[in-house]
């Protein structure tokens, strides 16, 4: 699945998602392909109209698991297969609870850097 609005950047930053994949809030970081510069991705989905690398699905899985999971976070190293070649990041993703029902998963944090 290709990108809409990042096709031609690496995907860094961070990203706050809601159950659908649409997203809420974009801090993204620059890759030096667009001078430094980041496209604002809110209210878009993230998985069919922001995510730049192939391998989307398998992102969306690893994310899926999380949020069915009981964990309150998570650190794992991904590897995003762009055109160019993979790219190791790592994701740190966090679920942000409803004040009023802290059972229910209001969405997800998901922080995204190039692994070291």
């Amino acid at each position: 699945m290709s990108s809409v609005i990042l096709l031609q950047q690496k995907l860094f930053g961070l990203l706050e998602l809601d159950v659908a994949g649409t997203v809420l809030y974009s801090r993204l970081e620059g890759d030096g392909n667009l001078g430094g510069s980041a496209a604002d991705v809110a209210g878009h989905n993230f998985y069919s109209e922001v995510v730049p690398f192939m391998n989307v699905e398998e992102f969306h899985q690893r994310l899926d698991t999380f949020s069915r999971s009981s964990e309150q976070a998570k650190s794992f190293i991904f590897n995003c297969d762009y055109a160019d070649g993979a790219v190791p990041v790592r994701v740190l993703v966090a679920r942000i609870r409803e004040r009023s029902n802290g059972d229910h998963t209001k969405s997800l944090l998901v922080h995204i850097k190039k692994a070291e």
